[in-house]
Parts: C-alpha cells; structure tokens; sequence
C-alpha cells in the first residue's frame, strides 16, 4: 500500500479536531489527509517515526542545522567539502563532546 503525504501539521490539526472540536477521528483524518490509523495512533500515544529514530541520530537538530550552514557557507565560498571532510568534521566535533561513536 503506497505511503501517503501528509504534514506533521497536519496530524496536530486532526489530534485538535478530535479533542478540541469534537470532531469523530474519521471526519478529522478525512478533513486534514491524514490516514485515519495514523491519527488513531497518535490519539493512542504511539510516537511519529521522526521522535522514533531522533534517539538513534548521532547529531541533535541544531548540530545538524549548524553543519548544513557549514556546508553550504563553504560551497558558497567555493570550497565545498568533500563527504570525508564532513565526516572527519563530524567525528572531531563528536569526539570533542566525549561522543566516541563514529560517523560511518
């Protein structure tokens, strides 16, 4: 079954429908397309797949936003980095915060 496209935003609309508004999940998962399992199970407390695999990420989300910023400035620049200069970067900066775990 093909994956559908929806927005973080839009589950968080539907979730409000249902509890603010009194809307059934089904009319709320129809109003804002979000699949109706997916607005179940969050109702249900289960995690969006992004909360999931953000403990198994080695770099927080303003880390990884500062090194996309990096990148780019450096290629704006003209000297892009390489991908091994971005992980010898990477595994410096983590070995720096006494995170031994390498970037593969």
């Amino acid at each position: 079954m093909p994956r559908v496209s929806y927005k973080e935003s839009n589950v968080i609309d539907a979730i409000l429908d249902v509890t603010d508004n009194g809307l059934s999940q089904s009319k709320a998962a129809q109003k804002n397309g979000v699949p109706p399992t997916t607005l179940s199970d969050r109702l249900r407390g289960v995690s969006s797949r992004s909360e999931v695999t953000q403990p198994a990420q080695l770099l927080s989300e303003p880390e990884e936003s500062r090194l996309v910023a990096w990148i780019l400035r450096q290629e704006a620049l003209g000297y892009a980095p390489s991908h091994s200069h971005v992980r010898a970067t990477v595994n410096a900066l983590l070995r720096q915060q006494g995170r031994e775990k390498p970037v593969g």
